[in-house]
């Protein structure tokens, strides 16, 4: 009898024991044996055009570095089923960085300079993969540290699998990320200020004309005011092969306009300056309604194109062409 219950007693060690060793040899196999690698979902373009998700699993050395892994599979590309990088390989990632569940992403300015297709499957691509992280919710983009903009200036923020299509429906229109130089009024009213603007632009659209469109919509910058009149109507834009830029506006660019002789020059030359960024820009004609005038609300003659300047303290201010010689005219041509 004693024999028996020593053996069940036994039994009921051994059974014991293995209950203790089996789950802590599959921890041992999960943590240590197989590094203890997490599984992420990678969305890559099929050949169909469609996003398709492939598994992955990632070391979980840090949450940063299963973020960088992440991004450098998206970047590299998986040679099974022709299946694409989604971040081109010019485009240099400068920093990541996460915060709570967010993790934000800078790139180079070479990113503006991807296609509106290559960079909606860049963005979504990117979203969807690091979203699949449990850790991470959302992402943020940036480019050299300002935020990634909507082809109406505003930012994109937070993005997530909820604002996010994973099979987004891109425009059939041809579009593309500029940088313009945009000249505005300084506080004071004095001279011109640049202010750089990152725009979502129609390729098929003169750049002219979207130059003029950011004009009329004013500064986003604090401290600098607009110069022209928001009534005002783009008629027509054309630039010659010679690098005169025929600018034709609505009446009310004048109509609408304060006048005063530094208001006038600062409108004028904010226009001026803003479109002879242009390689292909030298001059500026303005025309109202299709036709040429003498003058510009009367002190600065508007009949020839206009060159641009460095600073409107090399124009001279003080002249009018009200008084009709040729002597008392502002010349456009910079000094």
């Amino acid at each position: 009898m004693a024999r028996k219950k020593k053996i069940f007693v036994s039994f009921i060690l051994i059974i014991f024991t293995l209950l203790i060793i089996i789950p802590g040899g599959f921890f041992l196999k999960d943590h240590f044996l197989d590094g203890g690698k997490s599984a992420a979902e990678l969305y890559f373009m099929g050949a169909n055009g469609k996003m398709k998700a492939i598994q992955l699993e990632v070391q979980p050395d840090s949450q940063l570095d299963m973020i960088n892994s992440i991004l450098e599979e998206l970047q590299s590309g998986m040679k099974a089923d022709g299946i694409k990088p989604t971040i081109p390989e010019n485009i240099k990632i400068n920093t990541v960085e996460t915060m709570d569940n967010i993790v934000t992403i800078d790139f180079s300015s070479r990113y503006y300079g991807l296609s509106s297709v290559e960079e909606v499957i860049c963005r979504s691509s990117i979203v969807w993969s690091l979203t699949s992280l449990d850790f991470l919710d959302s992402v943020v983009f940036t480019v050299e540290g300002m935020p990634l903009q909507s082809k109406d200036g505003e930012a994109y923020g937070v993005m997530s699998r909820q604002n996010v299509l994973i099979d987004p429906v891109v425009s059939s229109t041809t579009t593309e990320y500029a940088i313009l130089k945009l000249y505005f009024s300084n506080a004071d009213a004095s001279d011109l200020v640049v202010e750089d603007r990152v725009v979502e632009v129609n390729a098929n659209q003169p750049r002219e004309r979207t130059i003029l469109e950011q004009l009329i919509s004013g500064p986003k910058e604090a401290g600098h005011y607009a110069t022209i009149p928001a009534e005002t109507k783009i008629m027509d834009i054309t630039t010659t092969s010679d690098g005169v830029c025929y600018v034709n506006l609505s009446q009310e660019f004048v109509t609408k306009h304060n006048g005063g002789s530094t208001g006038e020059l600062l409108t004028i030359y904010s226009i001026v300056n803003s479109l002879a960024e242009m390689e292909n820009v030298n001059k500026v004609q303005f025309l109202i309604e299709g036709e040429k005038m003498d003058a510009f609300k009367g002190h600065v003659d508007f009949s020839t194109p206009f060159v641009p300047v460095k600073s409107l303290k090399t124009v001279n201010t003080t002249q009018n062409v009200a008084q009709n010689t040729p002597q008392t005219t502002t010349q456009n041509e910079e000094p």
